[in-house]
């Protein structure tokens, strides 16, 4: 007979860099499981922005258990958000027939909570 402990320490290997992004950019989660971050945020920010870009990894990690039936996805001219199609350009993504650009909080995909 077996059993599992669960220690009692979380063990986090998500790839971190701090490495310049566009203005006005402080972080950015990738497909490949790695988070990119400015260098230059406060402990404060680098905390806020680490826990959102973490939540789009598992936005990203939910498309592919579902074939894209939900979670997120990109790649440079769309954005895949619950198995519909957004037209993306020039850092702008189309969203309800109006171009806003990415980040938005509007965009259901931006977990602002």
């Amino acid at each position: 007979m077996g059993f599992k402990l669960k220690p009692p320490y979380n063990i986090d290997n998500t790839p971190v860099y701090r490495t310049e992004n566009e203005e006005g950019v402080l972080g950015r989660a990738n497909r490949n499981g790695t988070i990119l971050l400015r260098p230059d945020l406060s402990p404060a920010q680098e905390k806020e922005t680490l826990a959102h870009e973490k939540k789009h990894l598992k936005q990203f990690e939910l498309f592919n258990k579902t074939n894209g039936e939900k979670g997120l996805d990109y790649a440079d001219d769309h954005v895949m958000w619950n198995g519909k199609r957004y037209e993306r350009r020039n850092g702008k993504i189309r969203f309800n027939g109006k171009w806003m650009d990415e980040g938005h909080h509007n965009f259901p995909w931006e977990p602002y909570d």
